[in-house]
């Protein structure tokens, strides 16, 4: 009798803590503190419409997308991923996340992603992700140092010959150092790559076989010599040797990013190609303590990268980069999964966040909002990711851009272009094999 009430007893206090624990979460999140403010709402919204409980799992950002790779490799990732567009080809080539098709046929608001935002977060024709916000790439000039040179504003430079005689001209008129900087160097990392050599790559010949990218896509070769690497590294020349339009002690400074924008507010840099995320943290930015838009206005202007003027090249440029959130393609609750991803990024929520936090808008359905367009530097800024395009990023990029930037660094060093092409190149065969790399005449 005793065992049988004990029995009781027990199965009902099992019955009750069950009870009393908040239901089973039937579906997974893994981001990045930072993005709690996007995330986290949609999380809220999905609980109250499907009274499904998330799992949510915040991370710190440092670290974040080495975690990320772990816990795929692993098996042990959440259902749905913030993840680094940088990243999205290589998961994506391992199997780790879920191409969105279904999405893009089922879903309604899926038609208001620019396409070439998409691309970014593509591989082998294939959306993987969906990206949050983005950034785009353009020259930023300083308006006193322009003033004191004698040129015109606003400034439109229709090609690289524009540029380097604005560079010329703030040189010769106020006397600085850096009259025109472009990243170089190792140091630099991925800046040097994408806000440098990149941009000016797009625009150095035709965009006919990928003819001014670094991955020939079609035939899945590395491009390891072509007359667009040998322009692109030709106007580095010209910059650092020729011209000595800036110097090469700016690349090397022991906080880059601060000694930059250091320059640029004491009047002492002309031109600056960088991004769009200038526009706040050239004083600060986490958006603490910057001038009006107004006065940002009055002191710096900015315009698009133009293509080298050549025939058949672009009349401008442009690369962006971002993070997104997908589907692991492991998960067991993919339905449950898109469900979630399309809660968080339904316009509501997702045009809410991007215009209260400034974010540059992925889709046309926010960024033509009156409330989005209400911000005049976001809004003419959004225009020129309409185009954008992103880098190679297939599986051994990160090799690539360094070899990229080793190229850089040679030119930075003096060393003739003809001598950067070819230690670049067999880097490439060194690392890929000769069968995959090709070249260009």
């Amino acid at each position: 009798m005793l065992k049988k009430k004990l029995a009781m007893s027990v199965a009902t206090f099992a019955v009750a803590a069950a009870m009393a624990l908040p239901a089973q979460a039937e579906v997974s999140i893994m981001y990045a503190d930072w993005l709690a403010s996007l995330v986290e709402p949609g999380i809220q919204a999905y609980e109250a419409a499907a009274g499904e409980k998330v799992n949510a799992i915040k991370l710190p950002g440092d670290g974040y997308v080495e975690r990320v790779a772990l816990d795929l490799s692993a098996g042990t990732a959440a259902d749905v991923i913030q993840m680094d567009s940088f990243v999205v080809s290589e998961l994506a080539s391992a199997g780790y996340v879920e191409p969105l098709d279904a999405l893009a046929q089922s879903w309604d608001q899926y038609q208001y992603y620019m396409k070439g935002l998409l691309d970014v977060v593509s591989y082998d024709g294939k959306v993987y992700a969906l990206p949050t916000d983005t950034d785009v790439r353009m020259l930023w000039y300083n308006k006193k140092l322009f003033t004191d040179a004698g040129i015109a504003m606003p400034w439109t430079p229709q090609n690289w010959d524009d540029i380097l005689a604005a560079g010329k001209q703030v040189k010769e008129k106020t006397g600085v150092e850096n009259a025109f900087l472009i990243p170089a160097g190792t140091k630099q990392g991925e800046a040097a790559t994408m806000q440098g050599f990149y941009m000016a790559l797009l625009g150095a010949d035709t965009p006919d076989g990928d003819r001014n990218r670094l991955r020939n896509w079609k035939d899945g070769k590395w491009i390891g010599d072509s007359p667009a690497i040998r322009r692109t590294l030709e106007l580095y020349k010209k910059v650092y040797q020729d011209e000595k339009l800036a110097g090469k002690a700016i690349n090397y400074a022991t906080d880059i990013g601060a000694a930059v924008r250091q320059e640029m507010q004491a009047n002492k840099l002309g031109i600056l190609a960088s991004g769009s995320w200038e526009y706040a943290c050239m004083w600060d930015c986490n958006g603490v303590n910057i001038p009006t838009p107004a006065e940002r206005d009055a002191i710096m202007g900015w315009t698009p990268w133009p293509g080298s003027g050549l025939p058949g090249t672009k009349a401008t440029t442009n690369i962006s980069g971002g993070w997104a959130i997908g589907v692991n393609a492991k998960s067991p609750n993919k339905e449950a999964a898109q469900k979630l991803l399309t809660t968080i990024f339904d316009k509501g929520n997702f045009g809410k966040w991007t215009v209260d936090n400034k974010r540059m808008a992925v889709r046309t359905d926010i960024s033509d909002s009156p409330e989005y367009q209400a911000d005049a530097y976001l809004a003419a800024a959004t225009k020129t990711a309409a185009e954008t395009t992103g880098r190679d990023t297939y599986p051994g990029y990160q090799r690539v851009s360094a070899l990229v930037q080793e190229m850089t660094a040679a030119i930075l060093d003096g060393a003739s272009v003809e001598d950067a092409v070819a230690d670049y190149k067999t880097g490439l065969i060194d690392e890929f094999g000769e069968e995959n790399v090709v070249t260009y005449e």
